[in-house]
Formats: structure tokens, C-alpha cells, sequence
């Protein structure tokens, strides 16, 4: 297009761009051509930290960690302030906001509210970290934060793992344990040592060439598969979008396999297999029309039911197959448990406390199996029954299925910028569906979705699907007709090279700096 040639008029509510220029921002954008810088760093170590909490506890004690999450927020308050996002509180999602404020206000009927106001700073505290990120660091170096923190867990985990079984047969304790009189009191055992406590007590034990899972510097199998999971999932798409040379990409990857194969943990072997299948529907749904998609929804939806179904009904046998047991390790007997407490407070909970206070009753001695006091109830769900009733169970459901919903459009729908709809599907465009999913699965066996680093991808992921302001494939949009579902704009000004600006036809019933209105300015900083 020339610059005396007319420009087509557009449907309403689809943006133009000039000739090509737009599309090589993007896909230049896209494919992880930016720099890395102090954001993008905040970024990697926040998520370390948050799926690497128990490192930093055996390390330096639950004080030192305490230390590193409030530098972690002064950095956090630091970036915010200094990067002015222009941020409306109507923006954040309804059933994240909804679920924090229930989970605050329940100090009002708590059963113990010196650990229901530690345990919302805790929440609150993250919740804002993954604001923070959200709106001041783009997708592509999230991505490659996450990365960075998911193959900095899993290398590191590896050699520790080398060196206790070279070095220390026996395991080893967290640090803070091997203090005059710490392991007897934690144990409950006189005259404790690291040969007569249970194996839980222990940070590692030692089991790489044992034919036992090993667990790694977060100390625990499942923690670890799962973040090899999500070191899969980050490499995957980082190698689609060109951030990673191939031969670091199939590198990573293969390490994640294998340190997935060796935490043998059933929960994270099964996410596995869902996220793949996840991907799968991805690739199916992208090019059907909005007719189509429903026909497949529907048969994703009866297979769904059909498979629960099966498992439900031959549970026994299904899990002999895998050499394990039908209550899943014991979580049976947890769940059950945990029930009976929330059926006594089954619309408001006996109060958020995030981490179970092993101090106060009935997390104190709820559930102990082997020797080892178990704080959490092994089901996100769950937990947050006992703790905040079913109003907070369900604004917990509602915040993930809206998350899983809103990631699933941005995965299978193609940005649109211009009238010749000539823009690619990223490749980055899946993140977010992929790992939500995994977190999905993983709090149906875990609790950790409450809590540090599943916490802050959930409220990463709840935020970013819903603002998607901060690159040009993720600008604020009304979806057509033949696409699923709507994606609304917010009203904000899309974050654009200054040189670049996007013409929009006037259109008679459009408010200024609406879709149809006046273009939108390219902001002079941020």
C-alpha cells in the first residue's frame, strides 16, 4: 500500500496496521528477540523462590527465607511503582480478587488469627508478585524466566543428588536440623539421629542410584517432577519460538525427562500425559471453524466422562497395574480426614491459614503417617473447604476453570491486528494453557496451588489472560464471529515501538480510544 492509497474499511473492532510493519513487530516479538534485563531476572529468581521454598528453608531456615521473600516484594514494589502500569482494579479477574478478600476477611471468624493474617500477608504477598509480573514484564520473558528457574531447580537438583549418594549414603538433613537439640524436638525421638529418624525428616536420602525416587534440592519427588514437568513445557515452546539454540533446547529437554522418570511420582507422570493431550486439542482446534470447535468440545467432554468413569469404577485394578495403591499413597485417609473438619464449617471454614501452623489445633496432629506429620491436605480443593468454607472452595473452582478458559482462546485464536488477518499463532501463544493445565492436575493431589510458586504462576497466568497488554500479540481485542469466545478490551493503551501506530477507521457509534474510535497512542514510556 502506497501512502496516497485509500486503506479498506474493516469490520468494526478489528484494528489495521500499515503494510507488514506490525507483522514483523510481532513475530520478531514473538520469537524471542528480547533482551534480558533486570525485570526479566526479578522474574527468574521470584519464580526459583516460590517452587524452590524449601531450598532456601533447609538452607537458611524458615528466618533467612522469610528474609528473601520480603526482598523479593521490596524488588517487586520497586518495579511496580517505577513502571506505572496503567492498571484499573476492574482489570483483575473477579474470582482471583473475590477469592483473596473471602480468604482475608475470614480473620473475622478464625480459629486462630494470628496465623489467618500470616498466612493472607503470605497470599497477598504473591499474589502481588504475580501482578507485578504480569504487568510489567512481557510474555516472552516470562518465558524465559520461567525457564531459567525451572532448569536452574532441576541442574542443580541433579547435582545434589550426585553429590549425597557419592558422599553422604546415609542423606543428609536441612541445615537448621543438625542445631543442638532441633531433631529431637522435631522428631520427637531422644537422642535423635540421622539413622534413626523417619525419611521424611531428611532433606535428601540419597537415592539416585538406588532405584528410589529422588527428591532433590525442594526436598520432596513430587515438588521436583513437577517442576521438571514445567521445565519441559517452558523448553518445549522456548524451541518453537527460537529462544533456545536446538541442540540447548533437546539438551534441557531430555535432562527434564529424566528427572521426571526418576521422582516416580504418579501425580506428575500423569500431568504429563494430560498436558500432551492438552497440546494435542491445541493443534486440533486452531484452524476449525467456531462450529466445529463445539462439536469437538463435546466429544472431548464425553471422553472426559467416560475415562473419570472408568477409573472410578476399576480403581483397584488400575492402580495394581502401576504397582500403587488405590487411596493414592494415603491420601484416602488424608482427604477423609480433612472432610469430616470441613463438613462441621462447610460454608465458611475454620479460617485461611495457607500453610498449615503445625502449632495450633487440628493441623497439629490431623494426619501422621510414618512418623511424620502431614501439613496439607493433598487436594487444593479440599483444603480450601476446611479453611474457607464452600463459598472459598468455589471461587478456588471458578478462578481456575476462568484461567483455563481464557488461556485456552489465547492458545487456539490468532491475534488479530489487521483486515488481511495475516498474523501467525505464536508459538508462546500455548504457555499458558500448558502449564495451567499441569496445575490444574496437580492440585487434585496436592495442595501446593495455594501456596509459593504454584500460587504465583496461578495468579500470573488469572492476570495476564485476562489484561494480555504487554506485547503486540496479546493487545487488548474483541474477537469475530467465527472465532470462540469473546475476548473483551479493557480500554488501555497497547504497549507499541513509538514509531509504530495503528490507524482505526472512525466509526460512528465508537467511544474514543475504543475499537472504531480514534487510534490509540503509543505510550512514551514503560
Amino acid at each position: 500500500m502506497t501512502q496516497n492509497e485509500p486503506m479498506s474499511r474493516p469490520e468494526p473492532g478489528r484494528r489495521t496496521t500499515p503494510s507488514g510493519v506490525a507483522r514483523r513487530w510481532g513475530d520478531r516479538m514473538e520469537e524471542g528477540h528480547e533482551p534480558f534485563d533486570l525485570a526479566t531476572a526479578f522474574a527468574a529468581f521470584a519464580i526459583f523462590t516460590g517452587f524452590a521454598g524449601d531450598f532456601w528453608r533447609n538452607l537458611l531456615t524458615w528466618w533467612g527465607f522469610g528474609v528473601i521473600v520480603v526482598l523479593v516484594f521490596v524488588a517487586a514494589v520497586i518495579l511496580f511503582v517505577r513502571r506505572r502500569p496503567p492498571l484499573r482494579f476492574s482489570h483483575l479477574p473477579a474470582p482471583l480478587v473475590l477469592f483473596v478478600a473471602w480468604c482475608t476477611i475470614s480473620v473475622a471468624w478464625s480459629a486462630y488469627r494470628p496465623e489467618t493474617l500470616l498466612g493472607s500477608a503470605a497470599q497477598l504477598i504473591t499474589a502481588f508478585v504475580g501482578l507485578t509480573i504480569a504487568v510489567t514484564v512481557s510474555k516472552v520473558r516470562v518465558l524465559r524466566a520461567l525457564s531459567i528457574a525451572m532448569r536452574a531447580i532441576v541442574g542443580l537438583s541433579l547435582v545434589f543428588e550426585l553429590i549425597v549418594a557419592l558422599f553422604f549414603p546415609k542423606g543428609v538433613l536441612p541445615l537448621y536440623m543438625l542445631l543442638p537439640g532441633a531433631l529431637d524436638s522435631l522428631s520427637g525421638i531422644p537422642g535423635a539421629t540421622i539413622d534413626t529418624v523417619p525419611g521424611g525428616f531428611k532433606w535428601s536420602q540419597g537415592h539416585l542410584f538406588s532405584n528410589a525416587a529422588i527428591q532433590g534440592i525442594v526436598g520432596n519427588r513430587n515438588l521436583l517432577a513437577m517442576v521438571a514437568l514445567l521445565c519441559i513445557i517452558a523448553v518445549a515452546v522456548q524451541l518453537g519460538a527460537g529462544q533456545l539454540k536446538r541442540w540447548q533446547g533437546i539438551a534441557w529437554l531430555a535432562t527434564a525427562v529424566v528427572t521426571l522418570a526418576l521422582c516416580r511420582s504418579m501425580t506428575a507422570f500423569a500431568a504429563f500425559g494430560i498436558v500432551a493431550f492438552a497440546y494435542l486439542l491445541v493443534r486440533i482446534a486452531r484452524p476449525l471453524p467456531n462450529s466445529l470447535r463445539w462439536i469437538m468440545y463435546g466429544i472431548v467432554g464425553t471422553l472426559m466422562v467416560i475415562g473419570v468413569s472408568f477409573v472410578v469404577l476399576f480403581n483397584n485394578e488400575l492402580f495394581a497395574l502401576i504397582n500403587r495403591s488405590s487411596d493414592m499413597s494415603g491420601r484416602g485417609d488424608i482427604w477423609w480426614a480433612v472432610s469430616q473438619i470441613a463438613r462441621d464449617h462447610w460454608v465458611v471454614g475454620l479460617g485461611w491459614v495457607s500453610y498449615w501452623a503445625p502449632w495450633v489445633e487440628p493441623f497439629s496432629d490431623l494426619q501422621v503417617v510414618d512418623g511424620i506429620t502431614y501439613l496439607q491436605a493433598h487436594n487444593a480443593y479440599i483444603d480450601a473447604w476446611m479453611q474457607v468454607g464452600v463459598i472459598g472452595a468455589g471461587l478456588l473452582v471458578a478462578l481456575m476453570l476462568s484461567t483455563l478458559v481464557r488461556s485456552w482462546w489465547l492458545a487456539i485464536d490468532r491475534p488479530q491486528y489487521g483486515a488481511d488477518d495475516g498474523f501467525r499463532i505464536p508459538p508462546t501463544a500455548v504457555l499458558a494453557f500448558l502449564v495451567t493445565v499441569a496445575l490444574a492436575v496437580q492440585s487434585l493431589t496436592e495442595s501446593r496451588l495455594l501456596i509459593e510458586g504454584n500460587w504465583l504462576l496461578m495468579c500470573y497466568f488469572a492476570i495476564y489472560s485476562k489484561l494480555r497488554i504487554q506485547d503486540l500479540p496479546a493487545l487488548p481485542r474483541r474477537t469475530l464471529p467465527d472465532h470462540t469466545g469473546p475476548i473483551m478490551t479493557i480500554g488501555q493503551r497497547p504497549l507499541l515501538p513509538a514509531t509504530l501506530e495503528l490507524p482505526v477507521p472512525e466509526h460512528p457509534n465508537a467511544a474514543p480510544g475504543k475499537p472504531g474510535g480514534r487510534a490509540p497512542q503509543a505510550p512514551s514510556g514503560g
